[in-house]
């Protein structure tokens, strides 16, 4: 015979294999049961934000269906201060008037005035104050007509444009553009 060692894995495979299991512990536990800690709280937390917040923002009403409300007839006057005379004369009724920065479509003019634009300065000799005209420079006074969502607290325009008394806007039209204020608004209900 060989007297050649036995490799590692063949001696311990002679031995009695009761030996080379792991032993058993007599204090042998049951699988570990799930106990809540601060890192699942805070995921849990984290889903049911969402969770809110997803319904916020889609709408979940409870189940019931939400009922859009509906569309009015909105008349508003926007006041656009010193327009150049060619683009001022360029403002007709039926031209349709967007925002010009968010896009959001305003309204369709109804009508348009057009006057000299005019500010306040200081008189020199009596140190009083006088209402100028600015030369070359005049005032345009759009009246717009747009279907809105009207409710308590907003009037919103069929485009998603806000309309509210006071609001300095920026208008493009065809041909033109400028900016001002909204001065003036009428709704069908009569308020």
């Amino acid at each position: 015979m060989d007297n050649k060692p036995a490799p590692k894995s063949a001696k311990n495979s002679a031995k009695d294999p009761a030996k080379t299991s792991a032993p058993k512990r007599a204090n042998a536990q049951a699988p570990k049961k799930w106990r809540i800690n601060m890192l699942d709280v805070i995921i849990i937390a984290c889903i049911l934000a969402i969770g809110v917040v997803a319904l916020r923002f889609v709408g979940g009403s409870g189940g019931s269906l939400v009922v859009p409300e509906p569309l009015q007839r909105v008349v508003y006057t926007v006041e656009i201060n010193e327009m150049r005379g060619d683009l001022a004369q360029m403002i007709q009724p039926g031209d349709v008037i967007i925002d010009r920065v968010e896009r959001r479509h305003m309204g369709t003019v109804l009508s348009a005035e057009v006057r000299p634009a005019e500010k306040p300065e200081n008189d020199l000799v009596t140190g009083r104050r006088v209402i100028s005209e600015i030369p070359e420079r005049f005032d345009a006074i759009i009246t717009l007509e747009a279907q809105a969502t009207v409710t308590d607290s907003r009037i919103t325009v069929t485009g998603g444009f806000i309309v509210r008394a006071g609001l300095w806007v920026t208008v493009n039209g065809p041909l033109y553009s400028g900016s001002g204020f909204i001065t003036d608004i009428e709704r069908d209900d009569g308020r």
